[in-house]
């Protein structure tokens, strides 16, 4: 049996089309056995990487139509999972260094998940034709850097005129020090909203926990659609039964890398992410344990198959 099921949500027109079979090779080269199930809203086309052997293998999750949003996938694609542990990522994300799960898996044996492990944001793709893969790829440099470029050597290189700016942001019913970078030039959108200008360092919704946990907890609330406030919720509850270890705090070698893209909820929120994000208020203000008793006790989602 796989030691961890990889769930990857992608519906619509999403870019993580295009790094999908980047993704799902680097997630089958983990030096610790490792599945990937990808979950899709209805028969979009997807290409994935080869299975190796039995237990590091792509499945598909063909669910319905009507789950076009992140955390309704994931929830469909974990109830396909195999192994005691669950990574909840992202068709654009993928990890750096074959050790990267083993490594991650450590706070495991304390019972906590770990969540937003620090990310670089490629900018411009990998080399083409080129030997490494992205699980091969190594930050060049020492110093804390977000945007970078990839070297045919294997080497992820830092953008100039970036700037980390460390500041306070509420989420929840907690604060946390969020470090903040601002892209260089070449990243900026110009026709984005200036808020979008401003990018983690780390993969917000990447978590790693365990199966029972994420059933405990009710998975992801069934209640947010689009993008946006359905990982802050999964994080709350996840702190409230366990604990969580912040990777870009605890081991910022620890990282994963994101193939960059244009964000696909344009110049400002859009009414689906408001929408998420008065629920979200309203959810954390009852509590972490009325949140996970509402999770547990709502209606089952759409039926799935799998492919």
């Amino acid at each position: 049996m796989p030691d961890v099921t990889v769930v990857i949500p992608l519906y619509g027109t999403h870019e993580g089309r295009g790094s999908l079979l980047a993704v799902t090779a680097a997630w089958l080269a983990q030096d610790v056995p490792c599945e990937v199930v990808v979950a899709t809203a209805g028969e979009i086309p997807v290409a994935v990487a080869e299975d190796r052997d039995a237990h590091r293998r792509v499945r598909v999750v063909r669910a319905d139509t009507a789950l076009r949003a992140p955390g309704l996938l994931r929830n469909a694609g974990a109830e396909q999972a195999r192994s005691p542990m669950l990574y909840l990522s992202d068709a654009d994300i993928a990890p750096l260094g074959r050790d990267y799960l083993r490594r991650a898996l450590r706070p495991a044996a304390a019972g906590r998940a770990f969540a937003q492990p620090w990310m670089h944001r490629l900018l411009g793709g990998l080399p083409e034709p080129g030997p490494h893969g992205p699980v091969d790829h190594r930050p060049d440099g020492r110093d804390p850097f977000c945007f970078v470029t990839a070297g045919c050597d294997g080497s992820l290189r830092a953008c100039d005129g970036e700037r980390i700016v460390w500041e306070e942001r509420s989420y929840g019913t907690r604060r946390y020090p969020t470090p903040m970078v601002f892209p260089p030039a070449a990243g900026r959108d110009p026709g984005m909203h200036d808020d979008y200008q401003w990018r983690a360092p780390y993969h917000w919704g990447g978590l790693l926990l365990a199966r029972r946990t994420f059933l405990q907890v009710g998975g992801y609330c069934p209640r947010y659609f689009g993008w946006g406030r359905e990982d802050d919720d999964l994080l709350m509850k996840a702190e409230a039964r366990g604990g969580v270890v912040r990777g870009w705090r605890a081991d910022p070698s620890l990282a994963c890398l994101h193939f960059e893209h244009p964000l696909s909820y344009g110049e400002a929120p859009s009414p689906e992410w408001r929408a998420n994000d008065a629920l979200y208020a309203r959810r954390t203000a009852a509590g972490a344990d009325a949140m996970i008793e509402e999770d547990l006790t709502a209606p089952p989602d759409h039926g799935r198959e799998v492919v």
